[in-house]
């Protein structure tokens, strides 16, 4: 297979170093990687095709296609899936270090009979199970594409599987696939130094990016299960980040920048609050359960003083009037600590199996709804969206909260899905495209303008005495 060569903030502590520097840095290398590598047997690559885009995109990813005659097919291996013969490409892979996804097959033939097709993809050099599982084939029509999309992440290795019945001839056939360097869910690394300290995230540039556009700017806020240091656990989580690269990437009313930063465990950030001190701390009394997404922790901090420097940076072209929040479960808890830490930084917000106030799984009642009320009144005026399931302990601080902004007159819808987990109330919430249009159809432009901060800092008055 012939492979073809691809084409400020007021502390000085606080500097990016993220994904425009390291792509800048992966073109050099992304040359000498494919001049150097060998020829292949099974088919024959065109030049990879990139859409407009400044330098940094172009050298995070790509679309790659290879092309296999009626021989080459026939010198395929012969193997067995679901019972049948089939024949198996060889793996069509650029490294460990590439991740390759939304796959799109076509297949010429001639004759009578059906031709049926599945693509396989594994991090592994070689297709270990896949041959143990009941392989999803799909019919296909001659000259007819076929699109593909994997669920999991840092795949680096495809093949395809094809069989068939009758009378069939089988002329050519065509695969091309998503090609990401260093990509995990499409999202590209970096690094964000604050206060001493480095946030890991990961950037995804709009599918079809130019220049000249302004797309909006989504956050997602991993669960708890996203903490660490690696720059991976955060990708794995259930976020619409991943949705964003697996669902939703070809539609063109769905683009724009996908951030994930990843939460910190408490032994790798200063103090651990920033600045070094107690003014990070929340109230125990209010904020007893995972302190690290409080308003004034330095993940909260660190991460609005990111987004400040990517919407500063002309270069890339964020809308600041559609940057969104969204996160679950204890990313869900980080939605209304990051609206209350900047009022005026996002246009609308999206919480999954998050809660407000007090414990993960408590309804406010008595003293802890009297402080939720407070604590609404300081983002009140940004449109929220929040879902939960029905079987979610979580939900009763969701649709609490959900009642208490628009009580006090503002938006906020509270979906709630009857027989549903936590966990799997994710995709139901993210999966929902009526929801991500929302989302994006918001407008900080066309929201309540957010005055002066009832409560600034987190001060509040003293403690609400019970209703």
């Amino acid at each position: 297979m012939k492979k073809s060569p691809m084409s400020n903030s007021r502390d000085a502590k606080h500097r990016i170093t993220g994904s425009i520097a390291l792509c800048h840095a992966w073109i050099c290398l992304a040359a000498a990687v494919f001049a150097s590598l060998p020829p292949g047997q099974a088919g024959a690559q065109t030049r990879p095709k990139t859409t407009t885009a400044p330098a940094a995109l172009a050298a995070a990813h790509d679309e790659v296609t290879t092309r296999y005659t009626g021989a080459q097919f026939l010198a395929w291996r012969q193997m067995e899936a679901n019972g049948r013969k089939c024949r198996v490409s060889s793996a069509i892979t650029f490294g460990r270090h590439y991740e390759l996804n939304h796959h799109r097959v076509t297949v010429n033939y001639t004759g009578k009979g059906t031709v049926e097709v599945y693509v396989a993809g594994s991090r592994l050099a070689k297709p270990y199970g896949i041959l143990k599982k009941k392989l999803r084939f799909a019919a296909i029509g001659s000259g007819r594409e076929k699109r593909t999309v994997s669920r999991y992440r840092g795949e680096s290795h495809a093949w395809l599987f094809l069989r068939r019945s009758g009378n069939v001839r089988i002329e050519s056939i065509r695969h091309t696939c998503w090609r990401g360097k260093g990509t995990l869910y499409g999202h590209v690394p970096g690094k964000f130094a604050f206060a001493g300290v480095e946030l890991p995230y990961r950037l995804m540039y709009p599918r079809n990016y130019e220049p000249r556009k302004r797309y909006p700017l989504v956050l997602s806020v991993s669960g708890s299960g996203g903490v660490g240091t690696d720059n991976v656990r955060n990708m794995e989580m259930v976020i619409l980040a991943r949705h964003l690269f697996i669902r939703y990437y070809h539609d063109k009313e769905l683009e724009c920048f996908s951030l994930v930063p990843q939460i910190l465990p408490s032994n790798a950030i200063p103090g651990p609050y920033w600045p070094k001190g107690d003014r990070g701390a929340p109230t125990r009394s209010y904020h007893p359960d995972w302190p690290a997404v409080n308003e004034n922790g330095w993940y909260v901090q660190a991460t609005l003083a990111l987004i400040r420097s990517l919407v500063a940076d002309r270069r890339l072209g964020i809308d600041l009037d559609r940057v969104y929040f969204t996160g679950f479960s204890y990313g869900g808890k980080a939605c209304w600590e990051f609206l209350k830490a900047d009022r005026e930084m996002f246009a609308a917000a999206m919480a999954g199996g998050g809660w407000p106030i007090g414990r993960a799984r408590s309804e406010p009642r008595g003293m802890t709804l009297a402080r939720l009320k407070l604590e609404v009144r300081r983002y009140k005026h940004v449109p929220v969206l929040a879902f939960a399931g029905g079987d979610d302990g979580m939900r009763h601080g969701s649709s609490a909260v959900c009642r208490e902004i628009r009580a006090q007159g503002g938006k906020s819808t509270y979906l709630e899905f009857p027989g549903v987990s936590h966990v799997s109330s994710a995709s139901k919430g993210w999966g929902n495209r009526g929801n991500i249009a929302w989302l994006f159809e918001q407008n900080r432009k066309n929201n309540p303008k957010p005055g002066k901060d009832p409560f600034p800092g987190g001060i509040y008055a003293k403690t609400p005495k019970r209703p």
